[in-house]
Parts: structure tokens; C-alpha cells; sequence
């Protein structure tokens, strides 16, 4: 199993450094260039009659498939990409030929607010989205959100498997009430910090400098408990905010921050691992009415069996990425016990401040821990 990973992690990874022969601000303009026009497309969409894509009724005696649309901002070769991949091939298996899924890569939907929002009236089928976003909609997901909650990822994945905790979350009626229902967690891995000239070991050293983040109340909060001054900013204006120097730093997982070409600018990674992130497959509540028992079953077992293909995958993805890294030339630290007792007591306050209505869920955290 691991070397068939392996062999399919540098098929994409080949296939990433052709996409990123060219300079990286030239990629973003063309990505934003088309985003841009795609978004205007998927609004025109939602504005006049529902898509041809979904059929309103189950497949003719014909044979004619149903077609699903997913949405994802993520390239064609990022990992949670080849999953969504995986899930289309399982439902077209599962379903007889009956439900087909096409997947629609890079944002050509629309960036993740808003592929939510068209999910939420049935605009879009399926939807690929961290949990950040998600946790605007839903706001149990902030619970999972806090820093330094899990111990490992064996812990985080306890907790996402769990029927107390993630399942729940997946299936909530604060999901239903947003026309939604959550189908699976894929791995996002961990968020760490990385800079362009900043030396960081501990919260200290996080003084003075200016921090992005996702357009998230409590990462802002997080990094503003640490000391530094926390920025809000969309991820096509990052590599240039960071080589013009406009920030010093910023925020997420190693295999993302390579797919960005953030090496190049910002090459000081700190293995902190202040949160665990999670990747879901949601499904339009919409949709979901127009399947019968055994399609949405199909459906299920489809998700449920490509949440574990990916976390295979992103264990490798998180592996080669760090050694690339490396071979890149980036320095990449790894707090002592002591610097991480530091990070984590900088952010107590907060985690009992912001995260008193969640005590039950961070009580179930603990309790599988």
C-alpha cells in the first residue's frame, strides 16, 4: 500500500511543478483571472433556473446518469483533490453507473464561502471545505478549532471517528438547518507558523510582527493572544504581502504552503502545530432529498472509504513535503518542550474565555484522549 502511495504522491507532484513553471505572481493572476470568471459563471447559474447537472428525479429506465457537481479550491493534484477523485470513481461503482460526480478543482465555483452558500439552495451538489470556513455557518466546528486541544494525531482522529464528537458535528441539526450534511473529515494535517526573516522559537519572538490568518474570529484571536498583530488576508494576495514585507509571517500546512510556492518567500517554517485541521465532504441538503435510501447509502460508504484513502495519503504528502523543504533550502524548527509549554499557556486564557459554551465538546475531546 505505502509504495502505490508513494508512486501516486510523485505523479502529482510532477504534475504540480509543470503546472508551476511559470513565476508564481504570474499563477496567481492566472488563478484569480479565473476564479473570477468562473464565479460569475456559477452565479449566473444560481440566479436563472437549477443546473442541467442535477437531474430533479432518479435516473430514466434509459440509463442516463445523474450527475453531481463538487467544488473544491484546491488544485487537481492536491491531496484532498485525489480523494474527491477516489469518491467520484466509488459512488459511480456503488451506484451501478446511476450517480455520477464530476469535480471541479481550483475555485472554477467559486472560492469556499461561497461554494457553502450555493450548496446551501442545492447551486452546487458536493463541496470540499476546511472546517474554518465551515465554522462561520456551523458554529460547533469553532470547538475543533482551538489551539493545542488534540495531543497527536491518533487522538484528533479518535475524536473525529467518534460518535460523540465528529459524527455528531457531521449530522447536526445546526447542519441541517443550513441545508447541509456532512458526509466525512479528510486530514488537513497541522498549522504552523512560517516566516520570512523572523527567527521564532517561542511567543516571544512572535512580539511586533504581523501574522495572516484565515477570516476567522478565533484565529485572529489566537494569534493576537501569542503577541503578534493578526491580519485577515485572501491566499492569492500572500506570496506577494510576504515578499513586499506587508507581513511577516503566516499560517497553515506544510504540503499547502509548498503548493502556494511560499518556500520562496518565506523559507523559516515553525513545526508548532498549534491546531489540527480538517478537510469535510459535505453534501446539499437539496441533493441529498432527490436520492433515495440506497443511492445516499451508496453515497455514504463512497465518503467514508475515500476519508480513509486520504489520510493515507496525506501521511505521505506531509512526509515528502517536509523533506522537500528541506531540500529546498527552508530552516524548519521544531519548539522544545518548554517553547511549546510557552506557546500553549499564551493561548489558555483564550481557550477558557472564547471556549466556555463548548465545554461539553472539549470535555469529550479529553475524555478520548
Amino acid at each position: 500500500m505505502r509504495k502505490g502511495i508513494a508512486a501516486l504522491m510523485a505523479a502529482a507532484m510532477s504534475a504540480s511543478l509543470l503546472a508551476g513553471c511559470g513565476s508564481s505572481q504570474t499563477a496567481e493572476t492566472t488563478a484569480a483571472q479565473t476564479t473570477a470568471a468562473a464565479t460569475e459563471e456559477a452565479e449566473a447559474d444560481a440566479a436563472g433556473e437549477e443546473s442541467e447537472a442535477v437531474e430533479t428525479e432518479a435516473p430514466a429506465d434509459n440509463g442516463d446518469a445523474m450527475v453531481l457537481r463538487l467544488a473544491s479550491n484546491h488544485t487537481e493534484d492536491f491531496v484532498t483533490s485525489l480523494a474527491c477523485v477516489r469518491f467520484a470513481e466509488l459512488v459511480e461503482e456503488k451506484t451501478g453507473g446511476q450517480i455520477k460526480v464530476e469535480c471541479y478543482f481550483n475555485g472554477v465555483l467559486g472560492e469556499e464561502k461561497a461554494t457553502i452558500e450555493q450548496a446551501q439552495f442545492g447551486g452546487i451538489d458536493l463541496i470540499r471545505v476546511n472546517v474554518s470556513p465551515l465554522a462561520e455557518f456551523v458554529d460547533d466546528y469553532n470547538a475543533i478549532l482551538f489551539p493545542y486541544i488534540f495531543e497527536s494525531s491518533e487522538h484528533f482522529w479518535k475524536v473525529m471517528d467518534s460518535e460523540e464528537v465528529g459524527k455528531a458535528m457531521l449530522h447536526s441539526q445546526e447542519m441541517l438547518d443550513n441545508n447541509l450534511y456532512g458526509l466525512c473529515f479528510y486530514d488537513n494535517g497541522t498549522r504552523n507558523f512560517f516566516f520570512s526573516e523572523a527567527d521564532v522559537h517561542g511567543p516571544a519572538d512572535l512580539q511586533g510582527l504581523t501574522v495572516r490568518v484565515q477570516e476567522s474570529s478565533l484565529m485572529l484571536g489566537m494569534v493576537q493572544a501569542m503577541g503578534a498583530n493578526p491580519t485577515a488576508m485572501a491566499a492569492s494576495e500572500l506570496y506577494s504581502a510576504l515578499q513586499t514585507g506587508v507581513i511577516d509571517g503566516a499560517e497553515n500546512n506544510i504540503p499547502w504552503y509548498l503548493s502556494m510556492y511560499l518556500n520562496e518567500v518565506a523559507p523559516k517554517i515553525v513545526m508548532d502545530e498549534h491546531n489540527r485541521s480538517a478537510d469535510l465532504l459535505v453534501i446539499s441538503k437539496a441533493t441529498m432529498d432527490k436520492l433515495t435510501d440506497e443511492q445516499m447509502q451508496a453515497i455514504q460508504e463512497a465518503a467514508d472509504e475515500s476519508s480513509l484513502y486520504q489520510r493515507e495519503l496525506w501521511a505521505q504528502s506531509e512526509e515528502d513535503s517536509l523533506a522537500e523543504c528541506e531540500a529546498k533550502g527552508c530552516t524548519v524548527y521544531t519548539p522544545n518542550d518548554e517553547e511549546r509549554q510557552q506557546f500553549m499557556d499564551s493561548v489558555k486564557e483564550l481557550n477558557a474565555t472564547e471556549g466556555e459554551k463548548y465545554a461539553d465538546i472539549f470535555a469529550a475531546i479529553e475524555a478520548l484522549k
